[in-house]
C-alpha cells in the first residue's frame, strides 16, 4: 500500500509541473509579439530621433560624370497655411498619400509641437513645402509593427510608384524614381536632381538595426483639389 501510495504521488507531483510550463509557455506565446512590438517601437523612436536634432540635411545631385555636387536647401522660402482634419485634433497642413501600401495620413507643420516621430509621420527640419519651386519636402516615419509605424509597408514601393501629396489646396503628383539605403548616423544623404521638385521618404529599413532607406520621388503634375 505504501508503494503504491508513493507511486500516485510522483505522477501528481509531474503533471502539476507541466501544468506549470504550460501556463508559463502559453503567457509567453500570447505576450512576445507585444514585447517584440514595444522593443521595436523603443528601438525605432532612438534612432530616428537623431533626425530631429540633426543639423540640415545636405541635397546631393550626382552629375553625369558622377560627381557629387553639395546643394544646401537654406535658400528656400517655406510656405505655411493650416489645414485643419477633422479626424483628429492634429492641424494636418497637408496629406500623404500612397496608393500602393493604402496609406493616407496627414502631417503638420515642421514647427508644429506635434511634428514628432512618436505622432506623426514627421517634416524633417531642412524641408521645403511642395509649393517651392525646385524644393524637396522631406518626412520620415517608423517602421516596424508599432501603432505609430505609418510607414512599416513602404519597402513594397518601387520606381515608379506614384505618391500624392495635398497642400494648400493643391494636389501634387510624384514619381518614386530612386530608392537606396545608407547607414543611420543621424543624417541622410540625399541623392536627388535639384533642377526638379521632388519629395523625399525616409525610415528604417526592413529587418535591418542598421541601415536606413530613402525614397526619392519627382514631381509630375500638380492640380487644384476639387
Amino acid at each position: 500500500m505504501q508503494r503504491k501510495e508513493h507511486k500516485f504521488q510522483f505522477k501528481k507531483s509531474h503533471i502539476i509541473l507541466i501544468g506549470f510550463l504550460l501556463i508559463f509557455g502559453g503567457i509567453w506565446f500570447f505576450c512576445k509579439d507585444y514585447i517584440g512590438t514595444i522593443r521595436d517601437e523603443i528601438f525605432q523612436e532612438k534612432n530616428m530621433e537623431l533626425f530631429e536634432t540633426a543639423e540640415p540635411t545636405d541635397e546631393i545631385t550626382m552629375t553625369e560624370n558622377e560627381t557629387p555636387q553639395v546643394e544646401n536647401n537654406t535658400e528656400a522660402s517655406v510656405q505655411q497655411a493650416p489645414v485643419s482634419n477633422t479626424s483628429n485634433q492634429n492641424a494636418f497642413i497637408g496629406i500623404l498619400e500612397i496608393p500602393k501600401i493604402n496609406l493616407k495620413r496627414g502631417f503638420v507643420d515642421m514647427n508644429s509641437s506635434q511634428n514628432k516621430i512618436s505622432r506623426n509621420i514627421t517634416v524633417i527640419q531642412s524641408s521645403t513645402y511642395p509649393d517651392v519651386d525646385k524644393g524637396n519636402l522631406i518626412l520620415a516615419a517608423h517602421s516596424g509593427r508599432g501603432y505609430i509605424a505609418f510607414f512599416k509597408n513602404l519597402y513594397k514601393v518601387q520606381k515608379g510608384d506614384t505618391i500624392y501629396v495635398t497642400y494648400q489646396s493643391m494636389k501634387y503628383t510624384y514619381q518614386v524614381v530612386n530608392i537606396y539605403e545608407q547607414q543611420k548616423t543621424g543624417t541622410a544623404k540625399i541623392y536627388r536632381d535639384t533642377s526638379k521638385t521632388t519629395l523625399t521618404l525616409i525610415t528604417c529599413t526592413k529587418d535591418s538595426k542598421t541601415l536606413q532607406t530613402i525614397y526619392i520621388a519627382e514631381l509630375v503634375n500638380k492640380q487644384p483639389v476639387a
